[in-house]
């Protein structure tokens, strides 16, 4: 299903036994049997029992054939991989930061958060209008149970400045989040790490790289922590924002 002009949600079916991935976790997709290596795609919905969605993203040959797979085609899936977000604690609302693609990292949680009655206050930024991907995610509710707010950089939708910005804003006027999930790219995630890190507010980061095996064999998504070096894909791909080196020189 297209979802926007270079953005697929499409949806696997998977035989008993594979199981039911948790929110943060990702599969390694066989895009195309013509590439060696697999993608790796946040799992991003469970429609229903036996299923799972991915956010497709068309950037290069692999993912246009993904793409343009037909309904009841198969495609070879490893997973699901990778560790898993914490539910917040306290009774303050769960904050979840995306930008662009990083809405699939966050949708399955959304899902969960909203399942276990906690609040939720959504902020998703976009170059532009027609690259947001707000829509994914639970609608807002007149009861302020869930909160959406959108960001475009060219100020065509929403609040006019960068995602962080209006986290910025929101972290200034709002009360405190019992916790606060970040997806989205580096940049992005380098700017809203430094704003946790200031107000002292929990937060779990799901990074996205691209990854050779998914299973910590081949160390091909290794990054720098205050632990040391760890795999995004075995290690990860969450972790606590303090225990990451975002925005800071490789010897901090």
């Amino acid at each position: 299903m297209s979802v926007s002009p270079d953005s697929w949600l499409i949806t696997f079916s998977v035989p008993d036994g594979f199981a039911t991935p948790r929110p943060g976790q990702f599969v390694n997709v066989a895009v195309s049997r013509d590439l060696t290596l697999r993608r790796p795609f946040s799992v991003a919905g469970i429609p229903e029992p036996g299923s799972f969605d991915i956010l497709v993203k068309r950037v290069g040959r692999g993912t246009a054939e993904l793409v343009q797979a037909a309904v009841g085609d198969s495609v070879p899936v490893i997973g699901p991989l990778g560790n898993q977000f914490g539910l917040p604690e306290g009774d303050g609302p769960a904050l979840l930061v995306a930008g662009g693609i990083g809405v699939a990292g966050l949708r399955l949680l959304a899902q969960e958060l909203r399942r276990s009655f906690r609040r939720i206050h959504a902020l998703v930024g976009a170059r532009r209008s027609e690259e947001l991907l707000h829509h994914l995610l639970p609608p807002p509710t007149g009861d302020g149970e869930i909160l959406l707010e959108i960001a475009t950089d060219d100020g065509s939708s929403g609040y006019h400045g960068s995602v962080c910005e209006l986290f910025e804003k929101v972290s200034d006027d709002a009360p405190a989040p019992a916790k606060v999930y970040l997806c989205g790219p580096r940049a992005m995630l380098d700017a809203a790490v430094r704003i946790v890190s200031d107000r002292g507010v929990p937060c779990e980061v799901l990074l996205e790289e691209m990854m050779a095996c998914g299973t910590g064999a081949c160390r091909g998504c290794v990054v720098q922590t205050r632990n040391g070096y760890r795999t995004v894909c075995e290690d990860g791909p969450v972790f606590d924002a303090s225990e990451l080196l975002m925005g800071e020189p490789a010897s901090a």
